[in-house]
Order: C-alpha cells, then sequence, then structure tokens
C-alpha cells in the first residue's frame, strides 16, 4: 500500500450545540474547545468530573473519523467517548482509557460513525483544561510514488542585522514540520478535495491533519492548491502544508 495523508477539515462542535456539564469559568468559555487556536484553554476553576457534550441537529449530521484533545491535564484521569441517537442510550466508539501524561492525544475509528450526539466523559480532575477537543470526519488521500512526499522542517526564527552588521535572531517557537505532497485524483477523488476544503473558508482555516508518516497535527496550506490539467482523466494537484504551533 502507498503512502497517504489525512485532511480533517472540520469540527462537529463548531456546527452543532455544545455543552460542558459541571462549574463553568466566564474567563475560559466552551467556545475555546473548537476556535481553531491550540494557544487559548478553555479552563473550569473547580475539581469534578467533566462531561463535553455535542448535539449535531436533525439535519447535515457529518460522519465522524477522529477525536483529538489539545494540550490538557487529564494525565491519570479516565476518559471514556461515546455517541447516540436519541441522547438517552450511549455507546462506546473506543475502549475507555487513561492518559499517562498531559499530552495532545488523537483517537481514530477504523469505519466512519453517524450519530447525532456524542460525548466525551472525564473523570474528577482539579482545574481541568485543554485547548482544543476536535471530532470529526476525515479525508484520505493517496500520494503519488513519483514524486514522491517531501518534507522538511521550517525554521521560526528572525534574523535582524544591526547598523554595525551584526546579526541576532529572534526565535518564535520551535521549528515547524512543513509537507509537500502530489496527488493524482479522478474526477471523484477531485470532487473529494473539493468537499473537504470547502470547509476551510476560502483556505482561511488551520486544520487537523495526518501526515504520510502518521504524525498527527494542526496544520494550515502553505500554498495554493496548484492543479494541473495534464491528463485525460486524471488531475495532477500538488498540496503544502506546515505545521500550525
Amino acid at each position: 500500500m502507498g503512502q497517504s495523508f489525512t485532511i480533517y477539515p472540520v469540527n462537529i462542535l463548531e456546527r452543532g450545540t455544545v455543552s460542558v456539564s459541571g462549574t463553568t469559568d466566564a474567563a475560559y468559555p466552551a467556545t475555546r474547545l473548537h476556535d481553531r487556536t491550540a494557544a487559548f484553554f478553555w479552563q473550569a476553576t473547580a475539581t469534578e468530573a467533566k462531561t463535553f457534550h455535542v448535539d449535531q441537529g436533525t439535519a447535515g449530521i457529518l460522519p465522524v473519523d477522529i477525536l483529538a484533545v489539545g494540550l490538557n491535564n487529564f494525565s491519570g484521569k479516565a476518559m471514556q467517548w461515546q455517541f447516540s441517537d436519541d441522547d438517552a442510550g450511549w455507546t462506546d466508539a473506543v475502549a475507555d482509557w487513561t492518559p499517562t501524561e498531559n499530552a495532545a492525544l488523537v483517537k481514530t475509528l477504523s469505519t466512519s460513525l453517524s450519530h447525532r450526539y456524542w460525548r466525551l466523559t472525564l473523570a474528577s480532575t482539579a482545574n481541568p483544561r485543554c485547548s482544543e477537543i476536535f471530532i470529526g470526519p476525515g479525508y484520505t488521500f493517496d500520494i503519488q510514488r513519483a514524486p514522491g512526499p517531501s518534507a522538511n522542517n521550517v525554521s521560526n526564527v528572525q534574523w535582524n542585522r544591526s547598523v554595525g552588521g551584526i546579526e541576532r535572531s529572534t526565535r518564535f517557537g520551535r521549528t515547524r514540520r512543513s509537507r509537500s505532497y502530489t496527488v493524482f485524483l479522478d474526477e471523484s477523488g477531485l470532487a473529494r478535495f473539493d468537499e473537504a476544503v470547502a470547509f476551510l473558508d476560502e483556505f482561511s482555516k488551520p486544520f487537523f491533519f495526518r501526515d504520510h508518516t502518521g504524525s498527527y497535527y494542526w496544520a494550515r496550506l502553505d500554498a495554493d492548491p496548484y492543479y494541473d490539467f495534464d491528463h485525460k482523466t486524471h488531475v495532477h494537484l500538488t498540496l503544502n502544508f506546515l505545521e500550525m504551533l
């Protein structure tokens, strides 16, 4: 099997009705759970269990392939991810788990599931916080073998030269992963790509991303997609992705 990548362009929390059980903190609202900004955190100033609940409504229910939780303090706390069609009977999407570190976490499904209600539960935690909860569909594309995928790390540094000619650097953060892929799409594949990027508001939004190595992170398009109509039934499409910190 060849290499592939996956774009996760839309979070059902953005489109649905979101509620969080228990104590609320106006300084860290629930909207931060789905603002596509890893630097802004949701938080509750309390020690209690939490249920993050989303209702997709009766129309426009999106399939779900992934749960991603951004940086958090959930280490050592039992978690459960479930779905329902009536908000009464709940079924596990994956086996319950307990994170062993406060790092971002990802749970993927082998088959897409389409259900109106989804919830993520967290055992009692002191001042629980996380940067993002992402639940949504994925669009996977095979990478052309030649040219194969290319990758590098992009510096996050600005160099400035003084009047005297001395160079000094300002580092804004760690290096960022950069990926470049070419795909060869037929009419249906191109329609799937167009469907995915339609969620990105004219390429203005970042999205969750799985690269060809199997790593997951926030990314954005680093250049406009380049379409090469050099084949009667297919299109060569060149895509450049850059990690968002």
